[in-house]
């Protein structure tokens, strides 16, 4: 008899361990997965909004050249939803670090084409734009140069799937010269 005791004994003291440790097993696992989406949605923006800087960084003075960055930026975002994007900028970025011309954060812009999701068109249509290609020193530092840097800016928000955690906004920004145009092909400061 006092062996059967000791086994249900046994039994009530592993449900009793089960019952604390499963939770804590499952908050783990729900923990992985949800910073593993956000992972991902930061690895996603970073390939995107490098994208965008490449093409806006190797078509200077052409008047599309913003538009093509954000279509760019659109075609990256493949690991994620593009009306995630809540900011997209493509501006003129300071001559020592990608922070928009005249500006040590990502407050705001003031020489730049920022753009907004159209939920209609599912495509990125600007919505102010004060840096017209025109205005771009594409020139050789020895024509004039040197060229002005580019940069693009993004910020989406990653929803939580498990609800472990909040809603958390990724930013990211990155930013390049643009390629200059030789004297000769018409360079313009």
């Amino acid at each position: 008899m006092n062996g059967a005791a000791n086994r249900r004994s046994e039994r009530g003291s592993s449900m009793v361990e089960a019952a604390i440790v499963t939770p804590v097993v499952v908050a783990m696992l729900f923990g992985i997965i949800e910073f593993g989406m956000l992972f991902k949605d930061y690895l996603g923006t970073q390939a995107m909004v490098r994208a965008g800087v490449r093409i806006a960084a190797a078509t200077p003075r052409n008047a599309s050249y913003a538009q093509q960055a954000a279509n760019e930026v659109q075609g990256k975002a493949t690991v994620m939803n593009a009306s995630a994007i809540q900011e997209l900028w493509v501006y003129k970025a300071n001559d020592d670090n990608d922070f928009p011309d005249g500006r040590s954060d990502f407050g705001d812009c003031s020489v730049c084409v920022k753009f907004r999701y159209d939920t209609g068109t599912k495509t990125f249509v600007p919505s102010s734009d004060t840096w017209p290609a025109s205005s771009q020193n594409a020139c050789t530092p020895t024509a004039g140069g040197p060229p002005d840097r580019v940069g693009v800016f993004a910020r989406i928000r990653h929803d939580p799937i498990t609800g472990i955690i909040r809603p958390v906004n990724v930013t990211e920004a990155s930013a390049m010269k643009l390629e200059p145009f030789p004297a000769l092909a018409g360079c313009r400061p």
